[in-house]
């Protein structure tokens, strides 16, 4: 369960801290007030997972070890959650190390029970306690832990004596202790780096213990260390009158601290300060109502002391503040019936001026009926007048295609007729010629040379370039309305029998026995074409032609 707080913590610190400054603090806030709305929840769930510790320790109560490994998790969870239990475990814990014979263990339960004591404010009794642990059988981990405990212990002493003499004497031997710890821990370590913090920080030297501080929130430690050491940076940036990094930090703290239902903090004390001297007493008040909770919770004495000093402050401001809006309402509420008065006088006056209104509104509503039909109306022959003029617009359209290809056509018949009357020309007089010479064989020749099959082909010919100028998308519209495999393909250029046919349908000319005498076909022939092309195509046969008409002319193409 540590782990899961340590991981949780990191991953939420590095969430929050992605934010901007200005707009870190509110966000701050809001998670921490969403917190506070939920606080019963985070304490159920400690509490579950206690009882979870408490399963454990009957099953295995029988083996000293075990027995001693669930004193010293359930000792962890109360540590800073409840001061009594948290007292109790830390005897258990004591007298199985005993039973187990085993010095080390003895001396790390006194170093527990000296964190219990301490915590709660029993300074002497503490420090009486922490003084007579032996730390011969230590590691290096324990001795940084015992340490730097000692060193806490008399700061606090100090700060809660608060008299010169005593202080200072009480934090010399703090700093000693953080000395201890320095000169016995590798530059850079986290118990280097905490100590070096602490010492700097108690001895005002900001600028170090900033940098000693920021260092140590990039190393992976504990959520109760996390917030004991936001809360040590956001003092130091107080001190240096960077206020938004100190307020950030200091929620942050917070945050933590009600996340894990840590009840021995103090960041929320140290919010709640702060809002009020802001001015902001609504949420000081319910933050440092919070906090006493948490601190009677806990059974902290110290904590209810130096927060007793500071609520009744808050709450002296929030009964004024009280006080004031009641003056308030008392003043609104005057004014409210006042105007209650005014408005029934002039309540009375509208209703005469109403029923006067009411007969012009009826003269009114009426000559509104009235226009509302010509509207009406008019909306009727506007929408009639649309849809003529959509119509003549597509008629417009249309007329404009076929004047086009008309205009293509006449230009084409010309030339066609220009060419075929200057061969019969040349013809009549070569077969006048040969005539009047009787050379009759040469006349045969003359109309044995004479191919009308090659002149058809030619006016096939002719008549594809023209089409495909007329509409240079044809075949492409064409082959969309097929699938891949059944599209025509153009061979140099010109336009297959398939292809000529619904050409021609295109131009307008739709009868079967007219494209058949055009294209030099019979009827059936073309209807066996038409047929076997439509059944290709994905379109229903009843609307394919109607499709083939909808292929735009080049002019269209343009437009």
């Amino acid at each position: 369960m540590p782990w899961f707080y340590l991981i949780f913590c990191f991953g939420q610190f590095a969430l929050l801290n992605s934010a901007k400054a200005e707009g870190q603090q509110d966000s701050l806030q809001n998670v921490l007030n969403q917190l506070l709305d939920n606080k019963s929840q985070y304490d159920r769930q400690k509490l579950r997972h206690i009882s979870e510790i408490k399963r454990q320790l009957v099953i295995n109560y029988s083996s000293l070890d075990k027995r001693y490994v669930n004193y010293q998790q359930l000792f962890n969870e109360y540590k800073s959650f409840v001061h009594d239990s948290a007292y109790l475990y830390c005897k258990k814990l004591n007298d199985c190390a005993y039973l187990l014979h085993d010095a080390n263990k003895i001396n790390a339960s006194k170093v527990d029970m000296g964190f219990v004591l301490i915590s709660a404010g029993m300074f002497k009794e503490g420090l009486d306690t922490l003084n007579r642990v032996n730390i011969s059988s230590f590691d290096k981990k324990q001795r940084y832990e015992y340490f730097f405990l000692q060193a806490r212990s008399y700061f606090d002493v100090a700060d809660y004596d608060k008299i010169g003499d005593y202080y200072n004497r009480y934090s010399l031997i703090g700093l000693k202790y953080c000395d201890s710890i320095i000169h016995s821990n590798p530059v850079g370590s986290y118990p280097y780096l905490s100590a070096l913090g602490l010492k700097a920080l108690r001895k005002a030297d900001f600028q170090e213990a900033m940098s000693s501080y920021q260092k140590i929130l990039t190393y992976r430690q504990t959520y109760q260390d996390s917030a004991i050491n936001l809360s040590c940076l956001s003092y130091i940036y107080f001190e240096l009158k960077n206020i938004q990094p100190a307020v950030n930090h200091l929620i942050h703290a917070a945050i933590i601290d009600n996340t894990h239902s840590t009840k021995e903090g103090v960041a929320l004390t140290n919010l709640a300060t702060y809002l009020y001297k802001q001015g902001d007493v609504k949420l000081a008040f319910r933050y440092i109502n919070n906090a006493i909770e948490d601190a009677n919770f806990y059974g902290a004495r110290h904590r209810e002391a130096q927060i007793s000093s500071i609520m009744p402050i808050i709450q002296s401001d929030k009964v004024n503040g009280i006080e004031k809006q009641k003056q308030l309402l008392t003043i609104y509420a005057s004014l409210i019936t006042l105007l209650i008065i005014i408005v029934i006088v002039f309540a009375f006056i509208t209703v005469k001026q109403l029923k006067k209104l009411r007969v012009a509104d009826q003269i009114i509503v009426h000559k509104n009926e009235d226009l509302n039909r010509m509207n009406n109306s008019l909306i009727s022959v506007n929408k009639v007048l649309d849809h003529t003029n959509r119509s003549l617009s597509r008629i417009n359209i249309k007329l404009d295609e076929a004047n086009m290809i008309k205009d293509e056509y006449i230009g084409y018949f010309f030339n066609i007729h220009s060419d075929y009357i200057e061969k019969l020309d040349r013809l009549k007089r070569s077969i006048e010629k040969n005539v009047r010479e009787k050379r009759y064989e040469e006349v045969l020749h003359v109309l044995n040379r004479l191919n009308t099959n090659f002149e058809r082909e030619n006016l096939s010919h002719s008549f594809d370039k023209v089409f495909l100028n007329l509409f240079p998308n044809f075949v492409d519209d064409f082959n969309s309305l097929f699938d891949p495999d059944h599209q025509t393909c153009l061979r140099d250029g010109l336009l297959n029998t398939e292809l000529r046919i619904f050409a021609l349908i295109r131009l307008g000319i739709e009868e079967n026995e007219t494209i058949a005498k055009i294209l030099n076909y019979s009827v059936n022939t073309i209807y066996t074409y038409k047929t076997k092309v439509k059944n290709r195509s994905f379109i229903p046969n009843e609307e394919f032609e109607d499709r083939i008409m909808q292929i735009k002319a080049v002019k269209e193409a343009a437009e």
